[in-house]
């Protein structure tokens, strides 16, 4: 399976950032390039849709790492994948995500 990013704002300003397939090396790096982009454009209500996501390598968790290093400075939404994480995995994203 081929990974896909799909991105786009909604009404309010909120980037809407969809990871189907893996995130994993260069697709991984690339995610992190496009979050890093909106952030220093001054996107800071971020939505990332891991539902399709099928896998993570340590680079796809350094998306995560990246996210809580911002000290609050995003307001980042994940919704979590479906299917084919561990619970370890899960629990780095969950730690990521902004708890409202």
């Amino acid at each position: 399976m081929r990974t896909s990013f799909s991105i786009a704002f909604a009404d309010g300003g909120q980037l809407q950032m969809r990871i189907a397939g893996k995130l994993t090396g260069h697709a991984a790096r690339e995610g992190l390039a496009l979050l890093k982009t909106v952030a220093e454009q001054g996107g800071k209500d971020i939505l990332l849709d891991l539902r399709e996501t099928t896998s993570l390598d340590s680079l796809g968790i350094g998306i995560f790492d990246w996210i809580r290093s911002r000290n609050g400075n995003l307001n980042v939404n994940i919704l979590p994948p479906v299917l084919g994480m561990s619970e370890e995995e899960l629990d780095l994203i969950a730690q990521a995500g902004n708890r409202s």
